[in-house]
């Protein structure tokens, strides 16, 4: 499988000029880089931002598979001949909540409408579209980060898994395949690990998923001042330890299964925690996308962006991570260091 993310830094509320800036990054890579290329990941939220409040959030609902996101990704697959994967936020009014969860968002249709209210389901959801325009895959945030839990609901049927057919350069494969959505990393609402909630990494080992495909909005605590300049094009080591910490169920099974994490970069305005006191001072995210191979005790980087860059993370062919090609990366569990293979003594 040859595959790329998309990282950069959406502003919060500007769904068009996200997408046309999106475009102009794609645009900015040669053609024959993104050739035979199998799988395009983007962000969590991609073009609406992801520190909304309700209110802020209502205008950008797009419907299920249909909107403006959904679009998009029909228009670059087909134009790339290749697996497009957004994330998006979604209304529904199917699936009304079980007992018990959040109440459904109550969507102000304005003055003059015959129904003021009307309540609905929403959503942080991720579409994958195929090269002919058609949707293959829909999967919905499980585990909701703070920011969430003011407008969203749960995945009601919890972590899924497909057979996702991918282009490999001679035709196409079919991959058992899990879509996750930043937070369905960690712990549900960060409590310790239980045997009646499964965890990301369980559902993986039990469905025997051979890719996993992460779409974040991953903060970091890094001040502003380590976003830009040189500091910029380094990953966030401490963002790389905490996720490498949650693999380790992964990295350290007997079989080696791709990992592709797509995060954004830059800033937004607002709080990072909705109970936080006053304004805030806005939050940033720590970029740092990559795409691997783990398994077998080892992490094996085919590509790995700057913490504060934007732009296409390489094109990653993962046979020739299969066959010896990127770099190994030592960590143990627990651990506070990343540090590669080659730098042993």
């Amino acid at each position: 499988m040859r595959i790329a993310t998309l990282q950069f830094s959406p502003k919060l509320g500007r769904v068009q000029e996200n997408i046309v800036r999106a475009d102009a990054l794609l645009a900015s890579v040669p053609a024959a880089s993104l050739s035979n290329l199998g799988l395009l990941v983007l962000p969590e939220l991609a073009f609406t931002g992801y520190n909304h409040t309700l209110s802020s959030i209502l205008p950008h609902l797009e419907p299920s598979c249909a909107g403006p996101s959904t679009q998009w990704a029909v228009r670059t697959a087909r134009r790339l001949g290749c697996l497009v994967c957004v994330g998006y936020p979604e209304i529904s009014s199917r699936n009304p909540p079980s007992p018990g969860s959040l109440r459904p968002t109550m969507i102000d249709l304005g003055p003059g409408s015959a129904e003021k209210h009307y309540p609905v389901t929403a959503y942080n959801s991720v579409v994958a579209v195929n090269a002919g325009g058609e949707v293959v895959a829909h999967s919905r945030k499980t585990n909701l980060y703070y920011t969430d839990e003011t407008w969203a609901q749960e995945a009601p049927e919890g972590f899924t898994a497909l057979d996702l057919a991918v282009a490999d350069g001679s035709g196409s494969s079919s991959v058992r395949t899990t879509f996750a959505i930043c937070m369905d990393l960690n712990p549900h609402h960060f409590l310790p690990r239980v045997a009646t909630r499964q965890s990301l990494t369980d559902h993986v080992l039990a469905t025997d998923s051979r890719l996993l495909v992460l779409s974040t909005a991953w903060l970091t605590h890094l001040p502003s001042s380590a976003l830009e300049g040189p500091e910029a094009a380094r990953p966030d080591d401490d963002t790389l330890v905490y996720w490498f910490n949650e693999l380790q169920a992964l990295i350290q099974d007997d079989e080696r299964r791709v990992c592709v994490f797509a995060n954004r970069c830059g800033e937004e305005a607002g709080k990072a925690h909705p109970n936080e006191d006053g304004e805030g001072d806005g939050v940033r995210y720590a970029g740092s996308s990559w795409i691997g191979v783990v398994g077998k005790g080892r992490v094996r980087l085919g590509r790995i962006m700057g913490k504060g860059v934007e732009g296409v993370c390489g094109v990653v062919d993962t046979k020739s991570l299969d066959a010896g090609g990127g770099w190994d990366l030592k960590f143990e569990e627990g651990g506070e260091e990343i540090k590669r293979l080659d730098e042993d003594d």
